[in-house]
């Protein structure tokens, strides 16, 4: 990979070309799509630190008064989803080839790629080998790095290249689920050929969808 390359704004395990990520449950996700907005909403509250202590009061308070102002106003700010984001969304329920997939979270795979990677991953201030840590972390530099070289290098026991990378959610594994992550690499597609993947079952994002309010509890995220 270009070491000038900027993947600040890429995904995960993306790399030069398309990547198609999947999960294992519906909650995962939905935990996953309302990450970014949970972040804003921390970052937005974290910028009123200096407006509370120059009044005088707690954070916490401060933001609790704030917020229930732009609710009384009815203002799509904080706390809320807007209704756009589920009336313009899918859940999708998709079939991949069959293959092999590499387990980023094995510590077999860990090892491998802290000594095949172990100069590059130096250059990234990563001396003492990969952890589960850097491969959950946001530092995109490291986790694309990975994904680039599993994606152009790595040949699995039968001879063939990886499908793409299986990995745990960040937000952990919830009830009822397994919180496992899909980085497909889609090869075909790249390449101008037809894409092996195949959609079976298309479903609409209801208002009361269950799984959607639970991610939204745990994210303090409510519908308007």
């Amino acid at each position: 990979m270009d070491g000038t390359l900027d993947t600040s704004g890429w995904s995960r395990f993306d790399t030069i070309g398309r990547t198609l990520y999947s999960t294992d449950d519906r909650l995962t996700s939905f935990l996953e799509l309302l990450a970014p907005y949970r972040t804003e909403i921390n970052g937005t509250r974290r910028a009123l630190q200096k407006d509370a202590d120059s009044m005088g009061i707690p954070l916490d308070r401060y933001w609790a008064m704030i917020v229930d102002d732009w609710d009384q106003a009815g203002t799509m700010r904080a706390r809320w989803l807007p209704r756009a984001w589920r009336d313009g969304r899918t859940v999708y329920r998709v079939d991949y080839p069959d293959g092999w997939w590499v387990d980023i979270m094995s510590t077999h795979t860990l090892a491998a790629l802290s000594h095949q990677l172990e100069d590059e991953l130096a250059g990234l201030g990563i001396a003492g080998g990969l952890t589960i840590a850097h491969v959950t972390g946001d530092d995109r530099a490291v986790t694309t790095l990975l994904a680039a070289w599993l994606r152009e290098t790595a040949t699995l026991f039968d001879g063939t290249q990886p499908l793409g990378v299986r990995f745990t959610s960040k937000h952990g594994r919830p009830v009822g689920g397994t919180g496992t992550c899909w980085a497909y690499w889609m090869r075909a597609t790249d390449g101008g050929l037809d894409e092996p993947v195949s959609v079976t079952e298309e479903t609409t994002i209801e208002e009361h969808d269950r799984d959607l309010k639970i991610a939204q509890q745990l994210c303090k995220i409510r519908n308007r």
